[in-house]
């Protein structure tokens, strides 16, 4: 039985659960086929939907879906036994180690998930120096009950947000942004988004993140850059933390580490983290599927074979242009344009319709927030410039600007 057949002859009733964000559309779909920023679905009972992906599978897929250059992965031979890693997933670790400073003073422990790669700095810092663990208000750091404790935002959509990840309270500190503590004792480390993904796509003051690290590095906290979602040039660079000088004791990186073919994560700390008198070891059965390191190995070398940062600022030009509409028609506020990617509050419309809106007439974009207020736009690096544009007029007008005058469409290049 077809993909197809089988959407078809299910109907409605999916055996699927209804506990997981296809749930905020109107109806369940089954995607058949992508193609770089196209999906196609089937609705449940068989219709078909033709739609833009503006959201890159949430930061997954920055480079395209089935991009053909990383797709050679699937090619490679499955071997996988305990104890040893293969020659790509050495290779993977000294590339991300060669994009941070002081190269030969990291290394690389690969999880599978942002949550667990949450887990495992965590675990870093703590076996380092004791103490609580601080973050920033209106981050987003995964859906374990130990990531969840330091999530600010979206926690009551999360099946997860049982009450059990309150009793990790005490050991947690929310810092509102903007204030620098002057007392670090107790606390063992300090983790932040530089661009908050789940909270709409909004960047932190990078002159108060420099002053806070800094403070904290000086006090001998550990300083830990989630970069899961934003990082690998989904705003432009490839780890904002290093663009702007901050010099993190960990970074993570998981999403478009392996442009979605896999769901591995990359601790990348400083080597003193993993001093002690004590031998210390990390080992799950499928910690590292063979296609992880794979396709992570194919991502590098697109990386390195491409423009990507200008990519990047060409489909950031076109979202600027739309940035410039939205505020000058008051249809948007709080508005944000990092990179290849845009975050806006709609003021005519809520962020839930806006999503139906633009869905139905085929751009894929998704919310973000606190309350899930905001409007997360971020389209794959990849995506052709007049696809582009005919996103970019799909949301024009699911944020009220159909009526605006024909003049003031962008034009394809």
């Amino acid at each position: 039985m077809t993909t197809i057949d089988s959407a078809r002859q299910i109907g409605d009733r999916f055996y699927q659960s209804r506990l997981d964000e296809a749930s905020v559309l109107d109806q369940r779909y089954v995607l058949v086929r992508a193609d770089n920023a196209t999906l196609h679905l089937l609705d449940g009972d068989g219709g078909s939907h033709r739609c833009i992906d503006f959201m890159s599978a949430y930061a997954a897929v920055n480079f395209g879906h089935r991009n053909p250059e990383i797709e050679r992965a699937l090619a490679r031979s499955s071997d996988l036994t305990g104890l040893f890693h293969g020659p790509a997933a050495e290779t993977v670790a000294r590339w991300l180690c060669n994009q941070l400073p002081e190269p030969d003073s990291r290394r690389v422990l690969y999880q599978v998930g942002g949550s667990f790669a949450v887990a495992a700095a965590l675990a870093l810092a703590r076996r380092t120096r004791l103490g609580r663990v601080m973050s920033i208000d209106g981050g987003f750091h995964g859906l374990g009950v130990d990531t969840a404790a330091l999530t600010t935002v979206q926690r009551r959509f999360s099946l997860h947000d049982t009450g059990f990840a309150d009793l990790l309270a005490p050991e947690v500190i929310h810092l509102t942004p903007g204030i620098v503590p002057r007392d670090w004792n107790g606390v063992s480390c300090l983790i932040y988004e530089p661009v908050q993904g789940a909270n709409g796509y909004v960047p932190l003051d990078r002159g108060w993140l420099e002053e806070v690290t800094a403070s904290a590095a000086s006090a001998g906290v550990v300083t830990v850059a989630d970069e899961i979602q934003c990082g690998f040039f989904r705003h432009g660079v490839f780890s904002p933390s290093a663009a702007w000088g901050l010099d993190p004791d960990i970074v993570l990186f998981s999403k478009s580490l392996t442009n979605g073919m896999y769901p591995l994560s990359a601790v990348v700390y400083k080597r003193f983290l993993e001093a002690g008198a004590d031998p210390m070891y990390l080992a799950h059965t499928f910690q590292t599927g063979t296609l992880g390191p794979a396709a992570a190995y194919e991502v590098t070398r697109y990386i390195d074979d491409h423009d990507v940062a200008g990519m990047g600022a060409a489909v950031g030009a076109r979202l600027k242009e739309l940035a410039d509409r939205l505020e000058a028609a008051d249809l948007a506020r709080a508005v944000y344009t990092i990179g290849p990617a845009l975050s806006f509050e709609p003021t005519v419309v809520s962020s839930g319709e806006l999503v139906r809106r633009a869905f139905a007439d085929g751009a894929l974009v998704f919310s973000g927030g606190r309350h899930g207020e905001r409007i997360r736009i971020a389209p794959p690096l990849t995506i052709p410039d007049a696809q582009l544009v005919e996103g970019i007029e799909v949301v024009w007008s699911a944020a009220g600007g159909a009526t605006a005058r024909s003049e003031n469409r962008v034009q394809p290049s």
